[in-house]
């Protein structure tokens, strides 16, 4: 028999496989994108580093939520 327990961490477990499967295949696309783009290594590594990440959209800087999100933490401004 099952315990609440053991449905819980295979739950988990299979959603952690999910997420992992989806990263890889998000950063396969970014290196079969990259290695026809890119001039050397580092600007593919790059690419394929950046390859999980979402564009902003004009809405995310519009919206009252996510307006005075400091978008990059390198920047100065």
């Amino acid at each position: 028999m099952f315990t609440t327990a053991d449905i819980k961490k295979v739950e988990a477990e299979c959603l952690q496989k999910i997420q992992e499967a989806e990263l890889y295949r998000l950063r396969n696309e970014a290196k079969l994108r990259a290695v026809n783009t890119s001039r050397d290594y580092d600007e593919f590594k790059d690419i394929v580093a950046a390859a999980h990440l979402n564009p902003i959209t004009s809405r995310d800087k519009q919206d009252a939520k996510t307006k005075r999100r400091i978008w990059n933490t390198v920047s100065p401004n």
